[in-house]
């Protein structure tokens, strides 16, 4: 899932409450996916095309970012599900991209 070949990111209206709830900007979201150098790891989920995506926030929290991926005439269209904050201390064992040791 690279950053350069998505074309397109939705919010469900779920997680557009969510992050209203959470004061966590949208835009910041979109950024986030668009632009993954704060990414840190991710888990692939259930169902198949469900991802969780753990970006650096603050000092001591991730960004959990979950998304359903789908191609759709070889572009890929995200679906954010939901977003919240997390210790990162509680970050499980996942693929790092660039991150801590």
């Amino acid at each position: 899932m690279r950053s350069k070949s998505i074309s397109e990111v939705t919010v469900t209206h779920h997680c557009e409450y969510r992050l209203q709830i959470r004061g966590i900007s949208k835009d910041l979201v979109e950024e986030l996916l668009y632009n993954p150098q704060r990414l840190r790891g991710v888990l692939q989920q259930e169902p198949e095309g469900r991802f969780k995506l753990y970006y650096a926030y603050t000092e001591d929290k991730d960004l959990i970012i979950i998304v359903d991926a789908r191609h759709v005439k070889s572009k890929l269209k995200l679906t954010v599900v939901t977003v919240f904050p997390q210790p990162s201390k509680r970050r499980t064992k996942v693929k790092e991209y660039g991150g801590e040791d």
